[in-house]
């Protein structure tokens, strides 16, 4: 037996027997020697017995029925262990504990005057016992389906979670994608006007990428508010350059909030999508974003002024996208309210850390 195997022994042996302890202590109307006698002779000896019976059942006899799906191999073991340990059982009873296990009673016999002590014969204590077989014997299957359930359950799980992992990673790799693109095509604009801002919009790509390559797939995986808001910064200084308007994009985060933890990158698509479709070059109509929150939640706004023209011809992100992001990463924590009017778009999400 493997190292695994003789733990799952021993532990099983250790919660049979404080089953039947415990049930029979509960019971238990008198506390004398011979009563506790009675109930290490019966629990604990005998009990120990049952328990390898159980044990050939939920190891051997589960395989057979459970997984084989062999009703003719799970017969041929049932049966002559049931008849092996009756008989072993009823040796045991009346060569060593035959008062403490047979002992019924006596009888008065009124001719010769004595007392007969009667004493439970093979057949009605072999039926007890066959009764007593049919008990472990469900135990044994029914703890061996509720085992193989509770694994199951825990594969499923971790196949969904798997799942999970890879459809954010896989969403994420979108997200960063579509990035990536706009932003090289930002520095491909400044570098036709010849600005000498390349050099800085390169720096800040740079510091940009670092970041999104260092960030993990895994979905419970997060990072501090602050890192987040430093990266969106980034990006929004990126942004400017292109624009040449600073005060096109206006920018309010809180940096007295609490250093919470959120999932990397998941606020950009909002603020790429502004810079999409909204009007980033005028100063009276600004693309307007802001970051608050406290100890219990975070609240991120964006709203942008609809522009007439289509800046990036690569396509946007879609909205599904996000939204089935924030739908693995904060089930059940997070609102996301999305107000679209004639001239003007406004996203709101609410995040309960």
């Amino acid at each position: 037996m493997s190292r695994s195997e003789v733990k799952e022994f021993l532990g099983l042996m250790l919660l049979f027997m404080l089953v039947l302890y415990g049930m029979n202590f509960l019971t238990m109307a008198v506390f004398t020697k011979e009563s506790f006698r009675y109930l290490h002779i019966r629990i604990g000896i005998l009990g120990f017995v049952n328990f390898f019976q159980f044990y050939i059942y939920y190891r051997w006899g589960a395989q057979l029925l459970l997984v084989q799906k062999s009703w003719k191999k799970f017969l041929q073991l049932v049966i002559p262990v049931m008849l092996a340990f009756n008989l072993l059982k009823y040796l045991l009873a009346f060569f060593v504990f035959k008062k403490e296990m047979l002992y019924q009673g006596y009888r008065f016999d009124t001719i010769s005057k004595v007392r007969i002590q009667l004493y439970n014969s093979f057949p009605s204590f072999f039926m007890d016992n066959t009764w007593t077989a049919l008990v472990i014997l469900i135990a044994a299957l029914s703890l061996q389906l509720f085992i193989r359930w509770l694994r199951e359950d825990q594969r499923r799980a971790q196949l969904e979670q798997r799942r999970q992992q890879a459809e954010s990673g896989f969403l994420k790799m979108q997200l960063n994608s579509h990035f990536l693109i706009n932003s090289l095509n930002s520095i491909y604009s400044l570098a036709l006007a010849g600005s000498p801002e390349v050099v800085t919009a390169n720096k800040t790509l740079t510091h940009l990428l670092g970041y999104m390559v260092e960030q993990p797939n895994g979905i419970d995986y997060r990072c501090s508010i602050y890192e987040e808001m430093d990266y969106l910064c980034d990006f929004i200084k990126l942004q400017r350059l292109r624009t040449g308007m600073p005060e096109g994009i206006q920018v309010h985060f809180d940096r007295q909030m609490p250093d919470k933890h959120i999932a990397p990158m998941l606020l950009v698509p909002f603020v790429e999508n502004a810079f999409k479709h909204g009007i980033t070059n005028q100063a009276a109509n600004p693309v307007t974003i802001s970051i608050s929150g406290d100890n219990q939640q975070m609240n991120f706004t964006v709203f942008n002024i609809k522009s007439r023209y289509n800046k990036d011809k690569t396509g946007g992100i879609g909205l599904e996208n996000v939204r089935r992001r924030l739908e693995l990463i904060y089930p059940g924590q997070h609102q996301l309210d999305i107000i679209e009017q004639t001239n003007s778009y406004q996203i709101s999400l609410n995040i309960q850390w």
